[in-house]
């Protein structure tokens, strides 16, 4: 019987430490094959290769919140803010 050494890939969340997609643990020969498969089970990749499963909690929420831009912050002039209480 031989033993041979063998180094694999595969996808973990960056949340939540998770690797497995639909209860199992792929292998994979290349870090893009990993990746192509955590995208096929609805993980998200992000450009700087963040790997996001598809938990719905507040962390995971937190961390795509992250990862969007800020939201603008807009001023048309004769407008009232909305945080503004203008009752008497």
């Amino acid at each position: 019987m031989a033993i041979k050494a063998r180094t694999f890939y595969t996808a973990s969340c960056d949340v939540c430490g998770s690797d497995d997609t639909d209860d199992v643990i792929p292998l994979f020969d290349t870090p893009n094959a990993a990746a192509d498969d955590a995208r096929t089970c609805r993980w998200l990749i992000t450009a700087d290769h963040q790997a996001i499963c598809p938990t719905q909690d507040d962390q995971h929420r937190a961390a795509l919140d992250d990862l969007l831009p800020p939201e603008p912050d807009i001023e048309i002039g004769g407008q009232l803010r909305l945080d503004l209480d203008t009752r008497d």
